[in-house]
């Protein structure tokens, strides 16, 4: 019998590709010796790999993403769509040394990629097998003729029905229309939040320039050659706004630079007249006025001891009450995103049930009454009505990608846009068309070596085009442990110090997050989410057995776990506070009432912990919980995540205008001395931090500078 070609090893120029073992082989010759061969062998993701077997099947012919995604994803277009990008990136990727004889994969705009090294195929040379692949390649061809013999008469008799229903011209034609997307910013800086007046004559935005704080700024969409105007001052940052009804003025939060303090603001355009309305929490709450335009709704914490939720304020009403209308005490989950229905029939909500799940719920604003329509979303990254109050489009981010999406708000059907890097989607009234901000943004792990004579900077640990983050250094196992998105998902990955002798540990398909080091090296804790979605659950893997456990919980959401100085149980904030939970599975106890952020044992008596409450450095004594004292005062450390301890003293990151900072607090002397000056964003504010004492490194996840600029798509699935 023949070999199924799927799986027939082939050549492309001096690769060779192997779907037996998912193995891509290249082979150079050495430096030292011109006849000698050198082999580098990589590992590919086994769907990377079908797809890569499904281009040199069909070379030197287009494969249309629909083709792909049905012969890979079984025609799955939620999952394909975005996995489909995914491995067409990796593949540019991995295959990038054979760049030399030109691109690898060609995107062929509107319809799909072809690829342009010829591959060799290894097929056995008996004529039984010789005949039988031309017998097959006969019929293969026979059918495709007739299918385009069908096709072409389908095709004739949907455009003689075209001419028979003109009055469904218009119509059609827009269905049918391609997506087409155009740049409205170029400028320097990130360019985010994007919403455009009703008369669709202005664009407002937030944006970062270099050495400046985020403000807001007005383009002119009629007119390309007026300038854009910055409309609020450096004095203060804003970044999200929404126009009245009549377009004449903008309500946006604002936060002054000097305090820090938060408000709600109303620009008149005409007059440049800025009133104040109400407290805030961020200036990049989300905000949003009613179709009416007598009601302005935000996302706000301002409160104390409340999680963020929706607040409403009359608008044109003097001393209008400020009205709370998400939960209040004891939530299992937070606010994140709104907006109105044009109707004004629905609210749509974006809902974080815990620190690494949301979804999206819609809240008929005259009952109350609330509908979920999404479950086990990892991150939603804006959202917005189509002008019939039937759909949503909205963004969302998975394992570090980010597209966009559609939701029927009666059916729950989901189909992608398949629009790369969609962030923020607003649409423009009923034109279809919808303006977003494109995101590409890269994390990597990066090391600064502290023992160097010569002044040194951050390098790349491991060099790929996949993310890592959140590395976690063993002294015991003498390995590193970071989260990856290497195979299509954040799971849990370890490598010697040195970045290399990778190996994957999990394969949960969903989004794992926080991995950190049991003290004798043999296991990980780490964070994933529950079963429904709808919170998360601390789990231990154990490297011998393999076997990965929940810790026993009743709590709904934990932060980031933190091993005890015995490695018998672990510390992550809870509802209730800081919690111990135990791997004997007894009930967990409740050190205090303090919420905690990243911590470390210091002793078999003490954490040192950061606070998601309030900055500054703390050490609770673990016999008397009561007792918590401050290590560094929050006016010098003012970071939650990006900090480590070390036998010396604490290495911690701080934000300054247009740069950040690495800094180290001697333990003995109590002096903070900088270390490392660096771009402003270089370092994740998610990210983490640990310590090699074996190379004297100093890890970190580094936050490639995010490219954003504001997007225009046309789209028939909008239309």
């Amino acid at each position: 019998m023949m070999k199924d070609q799927r799986k027939l090893s082939y050549r492309l120029g001096l690769c060779r590709i192997d779907p037996s073992d998912n193995s891509v082989v290249f082979q150079s010759k050495t430096d030292m010796n011109e006849s000698a061969i050198e082999q580098t062998k990589l590992s590919l993701q086994p769907k990377f790999i079908e797809v890569l077997n499904v281009l040199a099947r069909n070379y030197p012919e287009v494969v249309t993403r629909d083709e792909l995604i049905t012969q890979v994803w079984d025609g799955n277009s939620y999952v394909g769509a975005k996995a489909l990008t995914n491995a067409i990136w990796h593949l540019r990727q991995q295959l990038s040394p054979l760049a030399e004889v030109g691109a690898v994969i060609e995107t062929v705009r509107k319809t799909g990629y072809r690829l342009l090294i010829e591959p060799e195929f290894d097929v056995e040379a008996n004529s039984e097998e010789q005949d039988l692949l031309q017998l097959t390649s006969g019929k293969l061809l026979h059918m495709t003729q007739r299918m385009r013999v069908i096709m072409t008469s389908m095709a004739l008799l949907i455009f003689l029905g075209m001419l028979f229903t003109g009055i469904h011209l218009y119509q059609d034609k827009q269905k049918m229309l391609e997506t087409q997307v155009t740049a409205l910013t170029r400028d320097p800086g990130s360019e985010r939040y994007p919403v455009v007046s009703h008369d669709r004559r202005w664009l407002v935005y937030g944006a970062y320039r270099p050495g400046f704080v985020p403000s807001l700024y007005l383009k002119d969409l009629t007119n390309d050659d007026l300038p854009v105007r910055q409309l609020t001052s450096s004095s203060s940052t804003e970044l999200r706004a929404a126009w009245s009804i009549d377009d004449t003025r903008l309500y946006f939060t604002s936060r002054t630079v000097t305090t820090a303090e938060c408000r709600i603001m109303q620009l008149t355009l005409s007059t440049n007249e800025i009133i104040s309305l109400a407290p805030c929490s961020s200036d990049m709450s989300a905000i949003d006025v009613s179709p009416d335009g007598k009601s302005l709704a935000y996302i706000s914490s301002h409160e104390k001891n409340k999680m963020g939720g929706i607040y409403v304020q009359s608008l044109g009403l003097d001393n209008a009450q400020l009205i709370r209308q998400s939960c209040e005490i004891n939530c299992s989950y937070e606010d994140r995103d709104l907006a109105y229905s044009p109707d004004g029939y629905w609210m749509a909500i974006v809902r974080r049930y815990s620190n690494i799940s949301e979804d999206i719920f819609i809240r008929e604003l005259s009952s109350g009454n609330e509908q979920r329509l999404t479950h086990g979303i990892e991150d939603v990254r804006g959202l917005g009505w189509t002008n019939d109050s039937k759909r949503l489009v909205f963004a969302t981010e998975e394992s570090g990608s980010r597209n966009g999406f559609i939701i029927d708000i009666k059916s729950k059907n989901i189909s992608s846009l398949d629009v790369e890097g969609m962030s923020y989607p607003r649409l423009i009234g009923d034109s279809g068309e919808l303006v977003y901000h494109q995101y590409h943004r890269q994390f990597e792990i990066a090391y600064l070596s502290l023992n160097n004579k010569v002044p040194t900077t951050l390098f790349p640990l491991l060099y790929s085009g996949v993310n890592h983050r959140n590395p976690d250094y063993s002294t015991q196992a003498l390995r590193l442990v970071f989260v990856s998105n290497e195979s299509g998902f954040n799971e849990i990955w370890t490598s010697d110090f040195n970045g290399q002798k990778l190996e994957q540990h999990t394969k949960l398909k969903t989004r794992v997050a926080y991995p950190r080091w049991s003290p004798d090296g043999t296991k990980i804790a780490f964070i994933a989410p529950d079963d429904n979605h709808e919170g998360n659950r601390i789990y231990i893997l154990d490297l011998a057995s393999k076997h990965i456990i929940a810790l026993a919980s009743t709590y709904h959401n934990h932060g980031r776990p933190a091993w005890s100085w015995q490695g018998k149980s672990v510390y992550a904030s809870t509802s209730a506070g800081i919690t111990e939970f135990y791997l004997n599975n007894q009930a967990p106890r409740v050190v205090n009432s303090l919420n905690m952020g990243v911590g470390f044992a210091s002793s078999a008596s003490e954490l040192v912990f950061t606070r998601s409450d309030t900055q500054g450095l703390w050490l609770v004594n673990l016999n008397q919980p009561d007792v918590v004292e401050t290590l560094i005062a929050n006016t010098d450390f003012k970071t939650t995540n990006n900090w480590t301890l070390t036998q010396e003293g604490v290495y911690f990151k701080s934000d300054h205008i247009g740069e950040q900072r690495l800094n180290f607090w001697d333990a003995k002397s109590k002096n903070i001395m900088p270390v490392l000056q660096v771009p402003r964003s270089s370092l994740s504010s998610f990210g983490s931090m640990t310590y090699i004492p074996e190379s004297s490194r100093l890890l970190m996840t580094l936050d490639g500078y995010p490219q954003r600029d504001i997007m225009l798509l046309k789209h028939k699935l909008i239309r």
